[in-house]
């Protein structure tokens, strides 16, 4: 028993030891060092976050290219470009878009939103529209109170999402996703949002990141 409990230990010391090596990374993939620290355009939505990304790709596409893609995300609109199929698992019904949509481009900022339902129970309003260069969703639908941090079990978490688009040369941009997020602090929720939280949304929205790269630079030709 006291061998099999030395085991036990020795396993989730190693465990906890790579997973505190892999996180800095997962944090932000694909991103700079100067990247992942500099202020951008939606930082201010939640200014005391307790987690926050910074994850880029570069993709073969002018930036004029790559906005379109981000304009028309969410479940109301052209998906997500990830896993459809893990997204569908749990009834979202998510049919990601291989063409950009012209009905899908016009939006307005305040008024306009993200659902990540199909019942549209789950509405992130667009706070920033400024094409070709940014687009920033928080928690919260339109026309009603941003969310307050709360309970992260039943999903009350304040949060932006910032997508940031940024000319390389006339052929080729960097797009950058931040997610900055905040909720109540809680013992449980301390340990269980790097153990479920952190892990699916790294899987997901690298997913969703080469997605658009694959979509914007097959369309760029």
């Amino acid at each position: 028993m006291k061998r099999a409990l030395v085991r036990c230990a020795l396993g989730a010391a190693a465990a906890g030891g790579v997973w505190a090596a892999c996180r800095p990374r997962m944090l932000r993939w694909g991103a700079t060092a100067e990247e992942a620290q500099r202020s951008l355009p939606g930082d201010d939505l939640v200014p005391d976050a307790m987690y926050v990304t910074t994850r880029a790709v570069t993709i073969n596409a002018p930036a004029e290219a790559v906005f379109p893609w981000l304009v028309q995300i969410g479940q109301n609109r052209g998906g997500f470009y990830t896993y459809d199929g893990l997204e569908n698992l749990v009834g979202l019904e998510i049919h990601s878009a291989d063409r950009v949509h012209p009905e899908w481009q016009d939006l307005q900022p305040g008024i306009d939103y993200v659902s990540l339902d199909p019942q549209h129970t789950m509405k992130l309003t667009i706070a920033v529209l400024e094409p070709p260069h940014a687009m920033v969703i928080r928690t919260g639908a339109p026309g009603e109170t941003p969310q307050e941090p709360g309970d992260f079990f039943k999903g009350e978490i304040a949060g932006s999402w910032a997508f940031i688009v940024e000319p390389i040369d006339q052929t080729a941009s960097r797009l950058m996703a931040r997610w900055r997020a905040l909720w109540r602090p809680a013992p449980a929720a301390g340990l269980a949002a790097p153990i479920v939280l952190e892990p699916i949304h790294f899987l997901m929205e690298r997913g969703m990141l080469r997605g658009i790269r694959k979509r914007a630079e097959a369309a760029a030709g």
